[in-house]
């Protein structure tokens, strides 16, 4: 991988700035404080977004920017690659957003987590790291803070190994013997329920036997039980036949009776309705005699009563007229006084003439007053007549309704005498029915005499039934039953017991089947942890050791080799321990790192650092990433002669582009480019 250019949008310090990163080694220089860790800090967030465990977001975002974005520019075997990412400032804080991937001109729109996923299958680091905060493998490889490599050299032998565990990808041999441990474990518990199943499923089958013998016997039972139940369900049907023969006899008996009770009851009907229909009859022939008496020479039919109704009809509707005229005429004539009152009430006291305005004289009041005076006599004169005229209408109304009332009277008698005439003739049906319902009931009679004598005759053939002989036989009949129902009844217990009795053999041979295969199942089990135990669990430890054994040759020689290349001094060596830890050693003793001097320290760290680059790059084969070396302050406290030996060191290193971050101004003549960070304002800038 080889990095191209860089381009900050509002990112910490930086407002806008874009960076070209050339062949070769490239010292980043300014001083403390400048921006130069800004500038490897949002290389990182282009490459891998926002990282747990890191600066975040807001902490990347410039102070009152609304946006910020990171454009970065490098070649991947080959391939250009172009890498934007963003951030953006809302009500809910800061926030990263979706980015875009250009390879060789193809560009692809992503999320943030979507984005990560395609760069490292593009730097071929291990799917997994997708998942992690940060990356090991970036940080050990390309770029590491100098204090962070100082600060795995502090941690513990447990803490240092997990570390390598992690950036050697060989913490999955660990996981395997932890989980290894846990399965073990798990299969133990397992095994324990399961003996604990098979000793219980083995006391339950100590029941057998029992079960077997009792099987037995229920059959022997059952076999006796089912003789006793055909002999009393003969002797049941014996009894029944018996009692069949008598049942019949007294069967019949019973019908006879029954037919000449209903015959008897036949007769005494027969007989109580003639009589009844004797009384209605004599009742009926006394009111059609009364009826008939009733209407002796009354009318019942006048056919002149429609002609009189029609004329009074058109005689009601004159008088109507005639009132009608009168009460209109009167009403007129009363109307004509009050307009001759008003009229006259009006004039006497006006003085100017509504229409014309003129004065209005006394003799020309006097003249209207006596005109209108007239009017009113001669309407009181008509109203007068048309009194008389009234009272004669009146009494021609009077008389109308005495000749309508009386119509009215006629023609209800009319109408009392033909309802009454109907009544007689239903009446005289009525006598007729009864007279042919008689002579029915006459021969109804007859019939029920003879029925009833025939009857008698027969139950007299009938000789006489033995009561006692048919108790005995019921009684008999009844005990077979009993004792038949009994013996059914124990059979039937006898029979669920061997049911019952079958179920529970059945959920035996289950329970055998079941113990059987816990007790195939509990030799998988043991095979399985004996497998763990004896295979698994030692190969995946010696794996682990053979690969670290590995690892800490390569490490443990580069890391003797890059101290003693910055530090010229026999009297102070470096090695490893087992744990990857840096024993010192000086005038042949051992000693901490706490007692060396500040370049001493940070030798160590170097060389550590470049040591565990050459471990990774020649392990894990990162060849995408092996051609670029980032040093973050990496001479912090070397004297002038250190530095000199670090110009040698990168020119053995090889790199096709190395990036040192340094203040030192020394360096400036070992490096092939230099870019220098500076800051004012509370702004930093590039300038080449």
């Amino acid at each position: 991988m080889r990095l191209l250019s860089l381009r900050l949008e509002n990112i910490r310090s930086y407002v806008s700035a874009s960076i070209a990163f050339p062949v070769g080694i490239t010292l980043l220089a300014g001083d403390i404080g400048a921006g130069k860790s800004t500038l490897l800090l949002a290389l990182e967030f282009a490459l891998f977004g926002v990282q747990r465990g890191e600066i975040g977001a807001a902490g990347l975002l410039r102070h009152g920017a609304r946006n910020g974005a990171v454009t970065l520019t490098l070649e991947i075997e080959g391939k250009t690659v172009v890498i934007t990412r963003s951030l953006k400032r809302s009500s809910q804080g800061i926030s990263q957003e979706a980015g875009t991937l250009v390879v060789d001109g193809v560009q692809v729109d992503a999320t943030a987590q979507e984005l990560k996923a395609r760069i490292l299958g593009l730097l071929r680091y291990p799917p997994s790291l997708l998942s992690k905060g940060k990356s090991p493998l970036f940080r050990y490889t390309v770029y590491t803070p100098q204090e962070e490599m100082k600060s795995i050299l502090y941690e513990t032998a447990d803490e240092r190994l997990e570390t390598l565990r992690k950036l050697f990808d060989m913490d999955k041999y660990k996981r395997v013997a932890e989980n290894g441990v846990l399965l073990v474990r798990e299969l133990k518990k397992e095994e324990a329920i399961v003996a604990a199943r098979i000793d219980e499923l083995s006391r339950t089958l100590m029941d057998e036997a029992r079960l077997r013998e009792r099987q037995m016997a229920l059959e022997s039972s059952v076999a006796e039980k089912s003789v006793i139940v055909k002999k009393t369900e003969s002797e049941f049907q014996g009894c029944q036949a018996a009692l069949d023969v008598v049942d019949k006899e007294r069967f019949l008996l019973e019908e006879k009776k029954k037919q000449h009770a209903v015959a008897q009851n036949s007769l005494t009907h027969c007989r109580s309705r003639l009589e009844e229909g004797a009384r209605e009859r004599k009742r009926i022939a006394g009111l059609i005699a009364e009826t008939e008496t009733q209407l002796a020479g009354a009318v019942t039919e006048d056919g002149s009563l429609a002609e009189r109704e029609a004329k009074l009809l058109e005689h009601e509707k004159l008088l109507a007229g005639k009132e009608r005229d009168i009460l209109r005429l009167e009403t007129t004539l009363h109307d004509t006084i009050l307009r001759s009152t008003k009229t006259i009430t009006g004039i006497s006291s006006l003085t100017t003439c509504p229409t014309c305005a003129q004065s209005v004289d006394d003799a020309h009041k006097l003249r209207i007053k006596n005109d209108e005076e007239a009017k009113i006599v001669e309407a009181k004169g008509k109203l007068a007549t048309l009194d008389k005229v009234k009272q004669e209408l009146n009494e021609k109304r009077r008389q109308f309704d005495l000749k309508k009332a009386e119509l009215l009277q006629r023609q209800k008698l009319v109408e009392a005498n033909k309802v009454t005439l109907h009544s007689l003739g239903i009446q005289r049906d009525r006598l007729k029915l009864l007279d042919e319902l008689r002579e029915k009931l006459r021969s109804d009679e007859a019939n029920a005499v003879a029925a009833a004598e025939r009857l008698s005759a027969e139950l007299k053939s009938f000789s006489a039934f033995d009561e006692e002989g048919y108790r005995l036989r019921k009684a008999a009949l009844e005990a077979a039953r009993r004792a038949h129902q009994a013996a059914a009844i124990a059979l039937a217990e006898r029979k669920r017991d061997q049911v019952a009795l079958h179920a529970e053999l059945e959920k035996l041979n289950e329970k055998k089947k079941e113990k059987g295969e816990r007790e195939r199942e509990l030799a998988v089990l043991r095979k399985r942890t004996e497998w763990l135990n004896r295979h698994l669990l030692p190969v995946a430890s010696g794996i682990e050791k053979a690969l670290f054994s590995s690892v800490y040759h390569v490490f443990n020689d580069a890391f003797r080799d890059w101290f003693a290349a910055l530090i010229e001094d026999e009297a102070l060596t470096v090695r490893l321990d087992s744990a990857f830890t840096p024993v010192l050693t000086q005038n042949g003793y051992e000693t901490s790192i706490d007692h060396l001097s500040g370049g001493e320290k940070t030798s160590v760290a170097l060389a550590y650092r470049l040591a565990l680059n050459k471990a990774v790059n020649e392990f894990l084969n990162m060849s995408a990433t092996r051609d670029l070396l980032i040093l973050d302050e990496p001479t912090d406290g070397f004297s002038g002669e250190q530095l000199d030996r670090v110009r040698d060191i990168l020119g053995q290193l090889k790199l096709q582009q190395i990036i040192i971050v340094s203040h030192e101004e020394q360096l400036e003549g070992y490096a092939d480019h230099v870019l220098r960070v500076s800051k004012s304002g509370h702004e930093s800038r590039v300038e080449a």
